[in-house]
């Protein structure tokens, strides 16, 4: 252009993104072993040369078998600490010194 308008401009436009050439194949596990889908997903999660964005959905899959959803509590449930002789046969195992200070 005659007066320096418009036209390619260096370092202008979209960031061209970064391709690796080396290619991640997934967890390495022993051969013949039978893995249990938590190991499998924590292996993956804990992976640092896999894709962040699969590490992420690794953790999003292993969330199930670590944390359990939370039972809703039945209007008659009671607390076990108020269930008649919860505890009577392990709590010494506990707490020895319990007899002792009156506790039981």
């Amino acid at each position: 252009m005659a007066n320096g308008h418009g036209g390619r401009r260096d370092n202008s436009g979209r960031k061209k993104t970064e391709t690796t050439t080396e290619k991640w194949n997934g967890p390495q596990f022993p051969e013949g072993k039978n893995v249990r889908p938590l190991d499998f997903w924590l292996a993956i999660m804990r992976d640092d040369n896999a894709p962040l964005n699969v590490r992420m959905r690794a953790a999003q899959e292993a969330t199930p078998y670590v944390h359990g959803k939370p039972s809703s509590k039945e209007p008659d449930q009671r607390e076990l600490g108020d269930i008649e002789g919860a505890g009577d046969s392990w709590s010494h195992d506990l707490n020895p010194g319990a007899n002792q200070k009156g506790l039981h």
